[in-house]
């Protein structure tokens, strides 16, 4: 049996202690802001391109910072080899308990690689880097317009904009974060084993092996766990979605009764490309509340700039069903 809690808080103290170790004679250390360990604790998932999945960590991998494997590919009932060269990629997560009041931000997020972000924010500052490294990092944001860095990859400065470390690639290859929720061992898997007791919420990115085997497609939201195999929670079209929609984002409530109803509530956003986007005049970087679709915060409200792309969310506040946030337009 894994004990991936002290294998988590080893990885959390070695790379604090890179950062302030790694600092030369009569040289400031950078400025590091030091979340709470209930924000260090965030775990999350990282793009099929990414530089350390070719390490060897696997896209369906659920990680924490170090990176190591919180809950593993296979423990999910999905596919993690394949003879063909194709595996799964998680595209979203959550672990159906967003949207309770706790000690983390309203709402906190990943962005795809060229995401610009609004002036004067913690987005735009990574989008200047050299090379830009937003989309190895994790955002807060308290829906007014601005965000700041929680997390960052390497936790090495970058324009005075730097998070805690969690041990990703940021050099002229960039690691891409494409999924996030909060510490599973204090969800999902309370015995912290890597062994899920209780159901977990995802989307598969396309092109995904077990789309196929499920008879399922990015728009539609799997559940596993709780000794379960993979399966369907929730068809694309249950939740108002268009045939070729693409979740990349999830934050869901599930009432307990283990099935999709009136009484979840579901926020998500979409790829780029999705129909749903176009039908709806919104973005990829717009939060997006279901049945009926609605954009529930508009992508500057979260600090973005509209053309961005959001990849990974996890939600505290409750975003009202029914508000609309209006375009800024800060630039």
């Amino acid at each position: 049996m894994r004990n991936n809690r002290l294998r988590r808080w080893a990885a959390l103290a070695l790379a604090g202690l890179l950062l302030a170790v790694f600092v030369l004679p009569g040289q400031a250390q950078p400025p590091v802001f030091t979340p709470s360990t209930i924000v260090q604790g965030q775990s999350f998932s990282i793009r099929a391109d990414s530089v350390t999945a070719a390490a060897g960590l696997h896209p369906a991998d659920i990680l924490g910072a170090g990176p190591i494997v919180l809950i593993a590919c296979a423990d999910l009932g999905l596919v993690c080899y394949d003879a063909g060269g194709d595996v799964d990629d998680l595209g979203a997560l959550s672990y159906g308990a967003d949207f309770i009041v706790n000690d983390l931000p309203p709402v906190q997020f990943g962005v795809a690689a060229g995401a610009k972000g609004q002036k004067d924010t913690a987005v735009a500052a990574e989008a200047g880097c050299n090379p830009a490294q937003p989309q190895a990092d994790v955002f807060e944001s308290a829906y007014n317009g601005d965000n700041a860095q929680d997390l960052d990859g390497d936790g090495a400065d970058c324009a005075d904009n730097a998070g805690y470390g969690l041990g990703l690639t940021e050099a002229a290859q960039v690691d891409s974060i494409d999924a996030l929720a909060t510490d599973p061992c204090g969800t999902v898997d309370l015995d912290c084993d890597g062994l899920p007791e209780r159901p977990i919420y995802f989307s598969l990115a396309p092109n995904s092996p077990s789309l196929a085997i499920f008879g399922a497609s990015a728009a539609d939201i799997l559940t596993a766990g709780g000794g379960l195999f993979a399966e369907l929670w929730a068809a694309g079209s249950a939740l108002g979605l268009a045939q070729n929609d693409v979740i990349d984002a999830l934050c869901l409530n599930e009432s307990g009764d283990g099935v999709y109803g009136l009484g979840d509530v579901v926020v998500l956003s979409l790829a780029p490309g999705s129909p749903s986007l176009t039908a709806l005049g919104a973005s990829g970087g717009d939060l997006i509340a279901v049945a009926p679709l609605r954009v529930a915060a508009a992508a500057e409200v979260l600090g973005l700039d509209p053309g961005d792309n959001l990849t990974a969310a996890q939600c505290q506040q409750f975003v009202p069903r029914d508000l609309y946030m209006p375009r800024l337009g800060r630039q």
